[in-house]
């Protein structure tokens, strides 16, 4: 079943590109351990390639991931709310709130179950209770919340990249033209709200700012963009360097480092930082070859996802991208296996016709 499906050969093919990355690496005991990182690549398109879940399963994992959400949402909560009565302390905002896991992955977590949530909505998957409907609307304004507070910079652009489109989607499919432009003017008005009354995004969207617009570069800068824009040209010489195949499965990080080192850029030497951003790394990594695999892995699904009409699919992918662009996520666990299992559920279980996932290679 997996030799006739193209979409399964794809995703392995990527995985099976690091390996080959091993045999030119010169950081043998690093490249070993990214394969070990990455193995959630091969594993989960194999499982869900060979044995699609049904519509019926992949909806019971979209209930546990929202109900995984809602409890680490709540335990953060009642955690910074404790230091702030015990201490005065502000836990309620970015790595202080997101103690269980990176903000910028958490945010993309609770993004995908928002989308899911509001397409069900739209499709009105919840009448068959009344009050599914406001439990639903409010789980998504509560996780809105808590993308606030974690105040990733990506996760909030994401965000309101997907209300807005899904807002406009609703305008032109049931012409509520009133209610639309009404909804539009209050995302407008909680963005000015979340910007004027909350001082430290404004302070991360007005140092973000300030680094794309500022000419004279800081190499001992560590702001998070500023840094980024500071990374991304060192990668730039890299890649320059070792074009076709990149530099090995294990050594994009060593290469990197000795490029911070040339051009003086403590911060970034220091903190021993990646690419931060899975294009470049992966362009870094295995070349012009491994960045073509990359973007074929993204882009021929995501073609498919809107020619199945797959809404959340391609959601999903169009959210990996985003945060491709800012993270690299293949890096770590946590960036892995959140693409690794989604990609392999949502796109062999697209069709909720029975025959058709049943018959895989039809994809």
């Amino acid at each position: 079943m997996i030799s006739k499906n193209k979409l399964a050969l794809l995703f392995l093919s990527f995985y099976i590109l690091h390996l080959l990355g091993l045999f030119y690496t010169e950081n043998t005991h690093s490249g070993l351990f990214d394969i070990q990182v990455k193995l959630s690549l091969f594993i989960f398109p194999i499982v869900f390639a060979s044995r699609p879940f049904s519509a019926a399963n992949k909806r019971i994992v979209f209930y546990a991931f929202i109900a995984g959400a809602l409890a680490s949402s709540l335990v953060m909560i009642i955690r910074a709310t404790y230091f702030y009565i015990t201490a005065g302390e502000n836990y309620f905002f970015y790595q202080s709130f997101s103690f269980l896991l990176h903000p910028s992955y958490l945010s993309m977590y609770l993004n995908l179950a928002s989308a899911w949530i509001i397409i069900n909505l739209i499709q009105n998957k919840f009448t068959a209770k009344k009050y599914l409907n406001f439990c639903a609307v409010f789980i998504v304004l509560f996780f809105s919340f808590i993308i606030v507070l974690l105040s990733s910079k990506m996760g909030l652009i994401t965000m309101v990249l997907s209300y807005t489109s899904f807002l406009i989607y609703y305008i032109i499919s049931r012409k509520k033209y009133i209610l639309g432009v009404s909804g539009l003017l209050t995302i407008a008005l909680s963005i000015y709200s979340v910007i004027y009354f909350v001082p430290e995004i404004s302070g991360r969207i007005n140092r973000a700012i300030s680094a794309v617009t500022n000419t004279t570069a800081n190499q001992a800068d560590t702001e998070s963009t500023a840094v980024r824009i500071l990374v991304w040209k060192a990668a730039n010489q890299v890649v320059s360097e070792n074009l076709i195949v990149g530099t090995g499965t294990g050594d994009p990080k060593d290469a990197l480092m000795v490029e911070y080192n040339k051009r003086g850029m403590t911060g970034a030497f220091e903190h021993k930082l990646n690419a931060h951003s899975e294009f470049y790394q992966v362009f870094v990594s295995l070349g012009l070859i491994g960045f073509l695999i990359l973007l074929i892995h993204l882009l021929l699904p995501l073609g498919y996802a809107f020619k199945w009409h797959n809404y959340i699919y391609s959601v999903f992918l169009l959210i990996i991208i985003l945060n491709f662009f800012t993270e690299s996520m293949l890096e770590t666990e946590a960036g892995v296996i959140f693409f690794a299992f989604f990609n392999s559920l949502l796109c062999f279980t697209a069709f909720e016709n029975k025959s058709q996932i049943s018959n895989p290679q039809s994809l």
